[in-house]
């Protein structure tokens, strides 16, 4: 019964993204990172490359983001995730909520492998708020409601800002409870730090976007320094 209802939703995608109106997007790319973090934790301990595929109309999204390591464990770490989002415009800023699906390659499950207790996927819903240009704040929220014993919750702000033409966010987030998804024992901060980014020019018609990390785990008391190339 689980195949068959994943075999009628991947249709009903497929055939939604073959008459695509006018007003959509589909965007591809891919980042070249030196490492995976991911919410304070590190995935893979090795440098990674991160595609992405994109699917927009109007205010609704849904689109797959992977993460695959070069090395670190045996065999390497590999994610693969599929997302859906909707998007309102509130006047004073915009809402959003939105719907992911965690699936990891590299544990050996297979896809189409739903169980509620040790199943390949971990279901998880969010809500957003990203504040107007003249208050540059946002606010996320996430809940894991299938396949997390600990029904693990994330909340996160961030505050943006320019300095001459680097864009900054820095931003904060932690956990409510206890959690082995986050690596928690109760309450705790977890994700601390600033992404800058820029372009960097390559030629007349080509910017390279380019951009670095550093973030705190205070719970785990390890820190990161990364940096990564988007394409």
């Amino acid at each position: 019964m689980k195949k068959t209802f994943a075999y009628v939703t991947f249709v009903l995608v497929t055939a939604s993204l073959a008459s695509v109106p006018a007003n959509a997007q589909i965007s591809v790319g891919a980042d070249l990172v030196s490492r995976y973090i991911w919410r304070g934790v590190d995935y893979g301990n090795s440098p990674g490359f991160q595609p992405s595929l994109s699917y927009a109309s109007g205010p609704f999204s849904i689109g797959s983001w992977g993460s695959y390591a070069f090395a670190g464990t045996n065999p390497p770490f590999s994610e693969q995730d599929i997302w859906a989002s909707y998007d309102l415009d509130i006047g004073r800023g915009s809402i959003s909520v939105l719907l992911t699906d965690y699936y990891y390659p590299n544990a050996g499950l297979k896809f189409f492998d739903f169980d509620a207790i040790g199943g390949a996927h971990v279901l998880e819903a969010g809500f957003g708020y990203t504040g107007p240009p003249s208050i540059p704040f946002s606010f996320k929220a996430y809940y894991n409601f299938h396949n997390d014993p600990d029904n693990s919750v994330y909340l996160e702000g961030a505050y943006g800002f320019s300095v001459d033409e680097i864009e900054v966010t820095a931003f904060l987030g932690g956990t409510m409870a206890a959690s082995a998804w986050y690596a928690t024992d109760g309450a705790a901060l977890i994700n601390v730090g600033m992404t800058a980014s820029k372009s960097v020019v390559i030629t007349e018609s080509y910017s390279l976007p380019v951009f670095g990390t550093y973030l705190l785990n205070p719970e785990l008391e390890q820190s990161y320094l990364i940096v990564g190339f988007r394409f």
